[in-house]
């Protein structure tokens, strides 16, 4: 069921930003939030022909946007990076898709540059999206981004897989990237500064905010400079 509202979404972002241009970077709540209010009435009205009580109608509704927001945030920052990796002829991958146990020998090359050494186990580092290309039939990963649309219970997870990476020869040069609207303002402001921005400015290699009004530094950039900063990678 949530692939149809992941399919909805989609469309409605490519819309909005056929409407909005490089300003979809900086309104990504705004399409949320009007997102959020289409799929709550058409889930209550769902759940009203099923006779559920409103109470648990509301409860249900606001559980399901959970679960379909962050893929769906996800999809949002795969279309804005679709034309920078066509130009550049870069790949795109997920830890969904490298999961499968039907990989073709590509993909399957990918997921093993990837792997972590954790002694008699090797696991996939957390990564929303993928960034990759392949010279002289050997997989070149460029960087890894993780995507949340809050950080408050998550900041400690990303910075220990860079950590990780770091430690390891063949995945030392990967870059390891925050893209969030950060709805809560954990990472956004230097004013009574939260250990989220402290550890993760300090660890990872670039923090992309998707609004406009933050304190940047050297790390913490708007998404567009993400763009730049993936140029640099090539």
């Amino acid at each position: 069921m949530n692939e149809k509202y992941h399919k909805i979404i989609e469309q409605n972002f490519r819309n909005f930003l056929k409407e909005n241009g490089t300003d979809s970077f900086y309104k990504i709540k705004e399409f949320f939030t009007m997102q959020k209010e289409i799929f709550y009435k058409q889930k209550i009205e769902s759940l009203r022909d099923k006779n559920i009580k409103e109470q648990e109608q509301i409860i249900k509704a606001r559980q399901a946007w959970v679960s379909v927001i962050g893929r769906s945030l996800e999809i949002v920052v795969e279309i804005l990076l679709e034309s920078f990796c066509k130009k550049h002829n870069l790949q795109i991958t997920n830890n969904r898709i490298l999961k499968s146990k039907k990989l073709d020998s590509k993909l399957d090359l990918v997921k093993r540059v990837l792997l972590v050494d954790f002694g008699r186990f090797s696991i996939l580092p957390d990564g929303d999206i993928i960034i990759y290309k392949f010279k002289n039939e050997i997989p070149q990963i460029l960087a890894i981004l993780s995507i949340t649309n809050s950080l408050k219970k998550q900041y400690t997870e990303i910075p220990y897989w860079k950590l990780k990476l770091k430690s390891q020869k063949m995945t030392e040069k990967i870059k390891v990237f925050m893209i969030t609207p950060d709805n809560d303002n954990e990472i956004s402001f230097i004013d009574n500064i939260k250990k989220s921005r402290i550890v993760m400015e300090y660890e990872l290699d670039g923090i992309y905010l998707l609004k406009s009004d933050f304190d940047c530094s050297s790390k913490v950039k708007g998404f567009e400079s993400l763009i730049y900063d993936l140029e640099r990678l090539i």
